[in-house]
């Protein structure tokens, strides 16, 4: 991989990569969240060669050769802690912002509806249950003699039989992965009904409902220890500008929350009929959760949440994947041919046959991942689950659903956080911020000069692989998500 940037070479600033690490560490936003989230655990290695062309006689020098260590911007909390703690950071950005306004977002979004609403998978047969949330231990499963299936135990924090079914065999596999492929076109179909009940409710029709209304929302995935997904939503509503906007009087929390509970009620998916697999009717489960935000449309309530707790609680899960269900893989499908097994080969006039995949041997899985299957701690619930991934793949009707590229992460393939376009700020505003703050402390920093104004400047970087740093370097553990979010 090589890239290439040219400019006039301006008088004073020095190249980043000669500066010593204190020297790009200034007071600030920029200098707490490197300094808490520590160095990166995998490190790319880029070599950096920067050139002098002079305009008037073409001579060309040398100014500089380094190689230098850039983040790996892995989310995933166990692959990459500093990365990982970095994208939480900019997610509670993003979600207070939609909250309480700040990042280029009007403050008045804090007056507007807003409620932060659960959404649970259905139950695909009884599991082992743990500890409730406040750490209680509770009885798994005492059920009377003929009622099927039982336990009497009382699982501690950590047992592995947490979250796996009672009785494997009578478990439902194929609706438990079918379920996790088809989540987002569910959540699709929710916000769907959730517009239309919405304009049900306001009395108008649903083209007019753009025009009083905009609905706006941000969301994350979590998977449950049995290795299903659920989501976690902030809900709003703003008037037909967007945030800066405010919603009409009819546009209440409480019709909010009567909407979003129909619409979650509502929402259908339907899977083909397949010869060994039958159709199946998918919806969100039975347990919803709404509550409202702490504004003055919800002081005194109960259910009132706090901006900063519903900010933190969907930043904590955007850095999170399947180790909640005791595993943790590489894609699983053979890169070559996609998980296949075959592969179009061209020949001679433009004609092409499809042949046996030389890098699986035609079983189109990949080696080196599907070892790690059989590695100790992974559980046959967990297995099996991949396996069902593999097996309903390779039916012709469920192709779509891509189940043998997604099977590492048990079906799921949507993105792990999401927005609607007009909640709040972006992700990529918010590294662009940090890279402007970082480089504006440089060339506070820098004061001699490289080159004239008439030289061109070109940078190369050329990719040399990852540098591996051990856990145990990985820097101190990250500051509260809170402390962390900086000026509005």
């Amino acid at each position: 991989m090589t890239a290439h940037t040219a400019g006039r070479a301006k008088p004073g600033p020095t190249p980043p990569s000669s500066l010593e690490p204190d020297a790009l560490l200034r007071a600030g936003l920029a200098t707490q969240l490197t300094r808490t989230a520590g160095p990166c655990h995998r490190p790319l290695r880029l070599a950096k060669t920067v050139l002098a062309i002079g305009r008037d006689n073409g001579q060309l020098r040398a100014l500089d050769t380094s190689v230098i260590h850039a983040r790996c911007g892995n989310r995933r909390e166990t692959r990459c802690p500093s990365c990982a703690s970095l994208y939480k950071y900019d997610t509670y950005n993003l979600i207070a912002a939609g909250l309480r306004g700040g990042k280029q977002t009007p403050d008045t979004v804090a007056t507007h509806p807003r409620l932060f609403v659960t959404l649970t998978a259905p139950s695909f047969g009884p599991v082992h249950l743990g500890p409730t949330k406040n750490g209680q231990l509770r009885p798994c499963h005492p059920r009377r003699a003929g009622e099927g299936p039982d336990c009497r135990s009382w699982h501690r924090e950590g047992d592995p039989l947490i979250g796996t079914p009672l009785d494997p065999e009578t478990y439902d596999y194929a609706g438990h992965v079918l379920f996790n492929a088809v989540t987002g076109k569910l959540w699709s179909r929710f916000t769907i009904d959730l517009r239309r009940q919405l304009a049900h409710a306001a009395g108008v029709s649903r083209d007019r409902l753009g025009q009083e209304i905009t609905l706006s929302y941000a969301k994350v995935a979590e998977y449950q220890v049995r290795g299903i997904v659920h989501f976690h939503a902030v809900i709003r509503l703003d008037g037909s500008g967007g945030p800066s906007s405010s919603p009409p009087a009819w546009a209440t929390a409480d019709l909010l929350e009567n909407a979003v509970r129909h619409a979650a009620a509502t929402a259908v998916i339907t899977t083909p009929d397949v010869p060994g697999v039958p159709g199946r009717t998918l919806r969100f489960g039975a347990q919803i959760d709404v509550k409202a935000l702490d504004s003055a449309q919800s002081s005194g309530s109960d259910r009132a949440l706090t901006e900063t707790a519903v900010a933190r609680y969907i930043a904590k899960y955007a850095a999170k994947s399947t180790e909640t269900t005791g595993i943790e893989l590489q894609p699983l499908a053979c890169r070559a041919c996609h998980g296949t097994g075959a592969r179009r080969v061209a020949l001679d006039a433009g004609a092409s046959v499809i042949r046996f995949c030389d890098a699986c041997h035609g079983h189109g899985r990949d080696h080196g991942s599907w070892v790690e299957l059989d590695r100790e701690g992974v559980t046959a619930h967990a297995r099996r689950l991949v396996e069902t991934c593999w097996h309903l793949g390779a039916l012709p009707e469920l192709t779509s659903l891509r189940l043998r590229a997604w099977a590492h992460l048990l079906g799921f393939r949507g993105h792990t956080s999401t927005r609607s376009r007009r909640y709040s700020t972006t992700l990529a505003a918010l590294r662009i911020e940090r890279a402007e703050y970082q480089a504006a402390a440089n060339a506070e920093r820098t004061s001699a000069d490289v080159v004239e104004e008439t030289t061109l400047v070109v940078n190369t970087w050329h990719y040399l692989g990852r540098a591996e740093i051990g856990p145990e370097n990985c820097g101190s553990p990250p500051t509260p998500l809170a402390a962390a979010g900086g000026p509005r």
